[in-house]
Order: C-alpha cells, then sequence, then structure tokens
C-alpha cells in the first residue's frame, strides 16, 4: 500500500501525463498539391509551422501569397534528388503547356505552365513581379547541376 506522499505524487505524475497528451498541436494542411504528370500529391503546411519544413514537406515559401491573392504570386518549394523526401524528383520532366493544380480553402486552383529556367543555386530566386497575373513558381535544386530549376504558370 503506497504512503499519502507516494499517493500524491502518484496523482501529479498522472494529470502532468495527461495535459502533456492534451496540449500536443495537430497541425493540418492549409493547402494541397497535385501534378498529375509526375505524380506530386501532397499536403502543404502554412507558414512558420513546424510542418512547413524542406525536410519533411512541400513547403510554401515565407516570400508567398496566397492562391486567392489578386495578381498573386505563390512559391512552393521542395527538394529533388532521390531521397524519400524528394517530392519534386521529377519535375524537370515538365514542359510548358502541363497543367498544375492547387486546393486552397475548398477551392481548385488550376495553373498552365508558360516557363521553365534555371537560376544560380545563390539562396536567392529572382523573381519578375511586373507580370500582373495570379502565377505559380515551384522551386528545387536542379538534379547534378548547382542550379535553382524554376516552373513558373498562371493561373488557367
Amino acid at each position: 500500500m503506497l504512503g499519502i506522499h507516494e499517493q500524491i505524487v502518484e496523482v501529479i505524475v498522472t494529470i502532468i501525463m495527461f495535459l502533456t497528451v492534451q496540449t500536443k498541436v495537430v497541425v493540418t494542411p492549409i493547402m494541397n498539391i497535385k501534378i498529375d504528370k509526375i505524380g506530386v500529391n501532397n499536403n502543404i503546411y502554412e507558414k512558420g509551422t513546424k510542418e512547413n519544413n524542406i525536410d519533411k514537406n512541400v513547403i510554401l515559401l515565407e516570400e508567398s501569397d496566397y492562391p486567392d491573392k489578386s495578381n498573386g504570386t505563390v512559391l512552393i518549394g521542395a527538394h529533388s534528388g532521390t531521397g524519400n523526401k524528394a517530392y519534386f524528383k521529377k519535375l524537370d520532366k515538365l514542359v510548358i503547356g502541363d497543367t498544375i493544380k492547387l486546393i486552397y480553402k475548398d477551392k481548385l486552383y488550376t495553373y498552365k505552365i508558360n516557363k521553365i529556367s534555371k537560376d544560380n543555386k545563390d539562396g536567392k530566386i529572382r523573381i519578375d513581379y511586373s507580370n500582373n497575373s495570379n502565377r505559380l513558381i515551384l522551386y528545387t535544386c536542379y538534379p547534378n547541376d548547382k542550379k535553382n530549376y524554376l516552373v513558373i504558370s498562371s493561373i488557367r
């Protein structure tokens, strides 16, 4: 039989364990990206959350707009290569005219690729903001190269 001190400690430990389990934050995706041609179907999480991490998921870059912003630019990135988190490993198989779909706030946004380019791999993405249209830019490292690979598309 436990003494009163041991019973109190046991109750406190049980309460702490219960509160720890109850306070875990579940992060839900805010968006989904689908590129049927290359088998991409991934959730995207809110900027600033631990799930919006390129080592875990396809990410929404901090500088990104959201798809529902008028004349906004959505910036999405992911790893390429061979690892199990290389969600954009086949991005270089896309061609001008292919489509990319985003689902955001239960609305489907369909984009048509109109430009594919490489950029210097220096931690920056160069974007021409003079284009007044809703755009989606996909970003990854170019396989076996010291360049970034950009797929630029406009809303259809």
